[in-house]
């Protein structure tokens, strides 16, 4: 009888201990990647990256957050196609095309002839050798500044390269006219063009995070 009455007032001390948890800390009953779900539906991306322990999930709150640096390295982290094919995505977000090109071709090898990926890796093979080809405009309209069979004399004489003179060359182009370039060279629209971009990122605003396994 003293046993029971001990057993029962332990129980009744643990189940006190848990309600005092649960009540000072909301998050008592959920496991991490709930928290980061919930954190992910205010759109506080950061905090649920830091708070999630899937990969997966660690990897598309940094995407939404602009980290795609972090983000390639948390993709790598899953093992198939879908890990691959998002490290691609966020590499294009980054510039680094080759590194996308590769990401997609990992992602082709483990599901042949997945749409998204074949069209996405095209996209990047268009943009990194756009990029390329403005290079070597630039290269060549710097040449042809100061090309002499290239100066053209207005009807008084004077020399209409010297009011080009007055702004010093940098070699540099701000992102919108670089993309204005290669726009042109590549064909594809800019809706095509954006696609790569952005078809991840509205992917994953537009679904809500994995379950929790």
């Amino acid at each position: 009888m003293r046993a029971r009455k001990v057993i029962s007032v332990s129980a009744a001390g643990v189940i006190l201990i848990l309600l005092v948890g649960s009540w000072r800390d909301v998050d008592f009953w959920s496991t991490p990647d709930q928290r980061g779900d919930a954190l992910m539906e205010q759109r506080r991306y950061a905090d649920a990256a830091r708070v999630y322990l899937d990969p997966l999930r660690r990897g598309i709150a940094l995407y939404r957050e602009g980290d795609f640096k972090d983000a390639v390295a948390e993709f790598e982290k899953v093992p198939g196609a879908t890990g691959a094919y998002n490290a691609g995505n966020a590499n294009v977000m980054q510039g680094r095309y080759d590194a996308a090109i590769a990401n997609y071709d990992r992602a082709l090898g483990f599901r042949h002839g997945w749409k998204e990926a074949e069209e996405n890796k095209q996209l990047a093979i268009a943009r990194r050798d756009a990029m390329t080809l403005s290079d070597e405009d630039r290269e060549e309209e710097a040449t042809e500044a100061y090309d002499p069979d290239k100066i053209v004399q207005d009807l008084k004489g004077q020399d209409k390269s010297k009011e080009q003179e007055q702004k010093p060359m940098t070699g540099e182009v701000d992102d919108a006219a670089l993309q204005a370039t290669w726009l042109r060279k590549v064909r594809t629209t800019p809706g095509q063009f954006l696609k790569a971009k952005f078809a991840w990122q509205v992917q994953a605003e537009s679904q809500p995070p994995a379950p929790a396994p």
